[in-house]
């Protein structure tokens, strides 16, 4: 292993991704994980940061960032042979003579072999145009709700009508001073639950029809967003430290498909041993289809040791292909 080469490349950072990495880990493999995200966890800690899950094995239920936490917590055992970078996004492949050649956004990597583990492809957060975005989006807007101690004595603004918005915004009550959300509709997506529990704290106002018009600020810092009442001329200003757009995220196979990869409806095409069309480069979860696919992260737990069990065969083929047990393995 040198600086930029590791045995495996690991396309996302979600909990299929993640744990494909441990269980490389546990064959001896060195393993660089990418992701296009901030954070660690992949859709369930971006959209799901608090809610729970209730199909994971061994958990009776679990929110979405209990489960990412759980699993680096894991992964920490390969810490000097595992890299994880985040923000990071590959925009080309390219196969060599021993192995593979990629091009990030951020720098470029080599690769005996890759492991798709993209979920639903690549995931942005979808957003909407509003004069100074630009400028305040790097250190006072969001796209999902992370780390809520800091916004102790905040007043932030909540952007939205979904489940992700009332979510935040009752999430953001037990810490912000305020919390406004924010909805041009005067009806919403959301489960009644929810939106009733919103209505009843006194902490959150709910402004309705309103159109995000403008963040205003010094340049350097966020002190209020301006809104437009919905057909009307009316215009608030809010004074507020923090915005969270949580209009949702938008999924893609744009770049992947680039990669010359057999795809049928926006799936992965992968044999028996869940290779691609292309020697070398191997995928897992969500964005694999075969043969009686069931898309759920169980699944994708069970696709990781298989498929990290064929690709050490595929770089060492005196390997076996045999899974290991951790029983037999660590002390503690």
């Amino acid at each position: 292993m040198t600086e930029d080469k590791t045995d495996i490349l690991i396309v996302g950072a979600g909990p299929v991704g993640l744990f494909a990495a441990f269980y490389a880990g546990m064959r001896n493999l060195s393993v660089r994980v990418i992701d296009s995200l901030p954070e660690p966890g992949g859709q369930p800690k971006a959209l799901y940061p608090d809610k729970k899950i209730y199909d994971v094995p061994g958990f009776a239920k679990v929110t979405g960032a209990e489960l990412t936490n759980a699993l680096m917590a894991q992964l920490q055992r390969f810490a000097e042979t595992t890299f994880l970078h985040l923000d990071e996004k590959v925009i080309d492949v390219q196969k060599t003579d021993t192995g593979f050649d990629v091009q990030t956004s951020k720098a470029q990597y080599q690769a005996g072999a890759i492991i798709i583990a993209a979920g639903n492809g690549s995931f942005k957060p979808r957003k909407i145009q509003v004069d100074g975005l630009e400028t305040y989006e790097a250190n006072h807007v969001s796209y999902h709700v992370a780390n809520l101690n800091r916004f102790v004595g905040k007043n932030v603004a909540v952007l939205g009508g979904g489940d992700s918005a009332f979510d935040a915004a009752n999430d953001l009550a037990e810490y912000a001073d305020k919390v406004y959300l924010i909805h041009r509709r005067d009806r919403f997506r959301a489960h009644e639950y929810a939106v009733a529990q919103a209505q009843a704290n006194e902490k959150i106002e709910i402004l309705t029809p309103y159109v995000p018009k403008a963040f205003i600020g010094d340049g350097s810092r966020l002190t209020s967003i301006q809104l437009n009442k919905a057909r009307s001329e009316d215009i608030l200003d809010l004074p507020v430290d923090h915005v969270f757009m949580t209009y949702g995220f938008v999924s893609s196979l744009e770049d992947i498909k680039n990669w010359h990869l057999q795809i049928e409806n926006e799936s992965v095409v992968v044999n028996h041993n869940l290779q691609t069309n292309i020697d070398g480069i191997f995928a897992i979860g969500d964005i694999v289809t075969y043969p009686y696919k069931t898309k759920l992260i169980a699944v994708g737990f069970g696709e990781a040791p298989h498929v990290v069990n064929q690709v050490a065969h595929y770089l060492y083929p005196d390997r076996r292909v045999e899974p290991l047990h951790s029983t037999s393995m660590f002390d503690n």
